[in-house]
């Protein structure tokens, strides 16, 4: 949200010369963030007012002339291309060092001064576009409806000499008295001391006359509803004063009217809205929307409305959507003599929930998801009234203010104990500062004792925002001052805290695949559409759909990991040619009874270029096997899935067994799946159930002896069907004795030059060792034969044998 410090000098009597970084620094450390703050009169640096006493013509140029213009003081000769101009014109001069746009278009140029067919020009008459103002005449903007002088600065005469603070949003979303200059206003005045002028609209609303006719069909959903009709009004360009005010913070003027109506809702934070009267059949009604109603809002589009949904109709159609956009069926036009201004307190979930569900969001749903005050209606509509009939003289105020309300006025007053302010935040604050304090935001403060108040909560604060003794304290604390508060430790038993072994469990998951296996976390929404579903070829069963989605990616609870690592190994792709990434991260699976099955599960992928030689199956696999032994303690096995996954290819997909459990699954990518995602390059993946894993208990730790006499390492390197697994030889290795191969680990895997197309090589080395003895040359020479007797047997080729 934007504020201007101008705006806010309308309410607080500022000094001048106040520094507007540390009024900045101000509000951040006592109400709000301030994000940044715009300088507007930094872009008319060197623009002043000029009177021009003379014009002759230029000796070299019949197009050109040549000016004595005057800057206060001082006379500039200008030469000038427009013939709008005149003897005794006040014109916009910019001088050497200003920045323009020649004739409006390109970029910013700074000035010099120059000859101009051989005449010197020490400056510059500006056309409007020139300097980034709006103007509807061509020519050099002239200044004869301004209060001005030679001289004078043009940011003071544009109202562009002010500070516009950027204030986040998020710091504000709990405090709806907030969402107008108004109301920051009154924070300014408490921090900074000085006095708040009180508002009330100087406008006299008759006792008879023509009101509009309305009706509150659910209370509910409106708690008020005022209506206030206007006549005689003519529409017509803001003046520019009012167009200022409401460009500096955003705003883009449309019509006065129009105008008047944003630029109450940015004075008190309070949105109005304004229908053509001609337009309206019968009177206003506010109600529900009826079984596939529609309207065609003031964007242009057309609109489906649900019958959860309030609306503004008349007797014939809707005309608006309560709290959110008008209807462009009852707009205000050029033509528009008669309008009727509404000013209404909205049900906050209501106009958030209408908001969501159309994807439509304003300045007005901003606003009344935050739950107004209700009291601030009848003030913004006389406010917006006495601003109409300042612009438009000949409008008249019909009739008295339709007042729809269902509101009980309860006064919420609270208790404070003024020792318990000082004991809770640790400062000496007193009863009298606390009073002050309180009654600088303009809280009701009686003194019941000595050390305790009653505090009368203002409306505006009473909505969602103080509700018990402890939002008085931190009212009391932000504006004493958190940094005049001395920081202590508290006086409390040091206790160890209550180890939450998931978590321990995780981090050391994390360390094992960042640092041990140089892999890269991700992290992703728990959520994905049907489109994710369709390009891993999921069935859309066991999902939990959700009915409010922010968009029509993150439509289903995932109930894997996988769809979305595959989006980030798509986008990562346009980056680098391989990596290894991963997720930790929960998943959400239907399974029919009251709540869903949520599991946290490891998911990773391992990306190769598509042209290199190695596979990344084997990577994944190591990593999986690696991984699992240094986090349970046990070595994992792969087995072949039987069942497979709808995204892993057929025939590279394995199990993941540990302890006798299938914990997961390591697999290479469908080669359908990558062309869905347009992924050129090898990936495998991995999933492993980490609730699963997480849940074991550690083993026990077993002693081994040193084995007593020396071992042999041999090498064996023998080729294969490209379909067998590591598994399957490995196991035909140890089958041919068991006592004596101590170890068998897998060190290379070869296809290409040398193999046959459909076969691959593995490199093994084996350990033999006895635990009583040393192994004699020739027993080790028949241990030698019977693993490449085994090996033979599954169509093995023992390669240098």
């Amino acid at each position: 949200m934007l504020i201007s410090l101008n705006w806010i000098k309308d309410f607080v009597a500022l000094k001048d010369d106040i520094d507007p970084k540390k009024l900045g620094e101000l509000i951040t450390v006592r109400t709000a963030e301030v994000e940044g703050l715009t300088d507007l009169a930094e872009s008319f640096n060197n623009m002043v007012v000029g009177k021009i006493k003379s014009i002759k013509p230029h000796p070299d140029a019949d197009k050109l002339t040549v000016t004595e213009t005057s800057v206060g003081g001082k006379t500039h000769q200008i030469v000038c291309g427009a013939n709008n101009i005149y003897e005794g014109m006040y014109a916009p001069v910019a001088l050497p060092g200003a920045k323009v746009k020649w004739h409006g278009e390109g970029d910013w140029v700074e000035l010099k001064p120059t000859k101009v067919r051989g005449v010197m020009s020490e400056g510059m008459l500006c056309a409007g576009e020139e300097i980034g103002l709006e103007s509807k005449e061509d020519g050099i903007y002239d200044l004869k409806g301004f209060d001005v002088k030679e001289g004078m600065p043009l940011a003071k005469v544009f109202a562009k000499d002010d500070i516009v603070f950027e204030i986040d949003n998020k710091s504000i979303t709990h405090r709806p008295d907030l969402w107008g200059h108004y109301g920051m206003a009154r924070e300014i005045a408490a921090i900074t001391g000085n006095k708040l002028k009180k508002l009330g609209a100087m406008v006299k609303i008759p006792v008879s006359g023509e009101s509009p006719e309305i009706e509150v069909e659910d209370y509910d959903l409106c708690p008020r509803y005022c209506g206030l009709i206007i006549k005689n009004i003519t529409v017509e360009e803001s003046p520019q004063w009012l167009k200022d005010r409401l460009i500096a913070v955003g705003y883009r003027p449309i019509s006065n009217i129009v105008d008047i109506t944003n630029y109450v809702m940015a004075e008190l934070g309070q949105p109005l809205h304004a229908f053509d009267k001609s337009f309206i059949k019968k009177g206003i009604i506010v109600r529900r929307a009826k079984k596939d109603e529609k309207i065609t809002t003031l964007d242009g589009q057309e609109r489906k409305l649900g019958t959860e949904m309030l609306v503004i109709a008349d007797h014939e159609k809707p005309v608006a959507i309560a709290g959110v956009m008008g209807g462009e069926n009852s707009e205000i036009n050029d033509g528009t003599t008669e309008i009727i201004i509404e000013s209404a307190n909205f049900n906050p979930q209501s106009v958030r929930t209408t908001s969501v569900r159309l994807g439509l969001r304003t300045e007005a749903v901003q606003r009344f998801e935050k739950s107004l005050d209700p009291q601030l209606t009848e003030l913004a509509i006389k406010r917006t009234a006495e601003l109409i009939l300042q612009l438009c003289p000949k409008a008249k105020i019909a009739g008295p203010i339709t007042d729809k309300s269902n509101i009980e006025l309860k006064e919420l007053v609270i208790t404070l104990d003024t020792e318990k302010v000082a004991s809770k935040i640790g400062a000496p604050v007193t009863a009298k500062q606390c009073a002050e304090i309180l009654e600088s935001l303009e809280f009701g403060v009686h003194k019941k004792s000595a050390t305790k108040l009653e505090v009368l909560v203002p409306s505006f604060r009473a909505t969602k925002d103080v509700d018990i003794e402890d939002d008085l304290v931190e009212e009391v604390v932000r504006m004493y001052g958190y940094e005049n508060v001395e920081a202590t430790l508290p006086d409390l038993p040091i206790k160890t805290p209550i180890d939450n072994i998931e978590r321990t469990r995780k981090h050391h998951a994390r360390n094992l695949l960042s640092y041990g296996f140089g892999m890269s976390e991700i992290y992703n929404y728990s959520f994905y559409g049907n489109d994710e579903l369709e390009k891993c070829l999921i069935e859309d069963k066991n999902h939990i759909l959700l009915e409010n989605c922010l968009s029509s990616d993150q439509t289903h609870l995932r109930i894997s990991l996988v769809p979305n690592l595959l989006k980030n190994v798509a986008d990562n792709l346009r980056y680098f040619p391989g990596f290894g990434i991963y997720e930790i991260g929960r998943t959400y699976k239907e399974i029919g009874e009251f709540f869903p099955l949520e599991e946290k599960w490891i998911a990773g992928a391992v990306v190769l270029p598509k042209k290199a030689k190695l596979e990344p199956f084997y990577d994944a696999k190591s990593i999986v096997l690696n991984f699992l032994e240094q986090f349970s303690g046990s070595q994992a096995k792969l087995l072949k899935d039987e069942k497979g996954l709808s995204y892993a290819h057929p025939s590279r997909v394995a199990k993941i067994i540990l302890r006798g459990k299938e914990v997961g699954n390591v697999f290479e990518v469908h080669p359908q799946v990558l062309k869905n995602f347009d992924i050129e390059a090898k990936v495998a993946m991995f999933e492993i159930n980490f609730t699963q894993i997480a849940g074991m208990d550690a083993p026990m730790t077993k002693y081994s002896q040193l084995p007593k006499f020396q071992g042999l390492d041999i090498d064996i390197s023998v080729v294969v069907d490209r379909k067998k697994t590591v598994e399957e030889v490995e196991n035909e290795i140890e089958k041919a004795d068991k006592n004596l191969i101590k170890r068998v680990k897998l060190f290379d895997i070869y296809e290409g030059e040398n193999v046959e197309k459909d076969k691959k090589a593995f490199a093994f080395r084996v350990l033999l060792q006895a635990d009583d003895r040393t192994l004699t040359d020739e027993e080790m020479s028949a241990v030698q034969k019977k693993i490449f007797h085994n090996l033979e047997k599954i169509g093995g080729v023992i390669r240098g044998k």
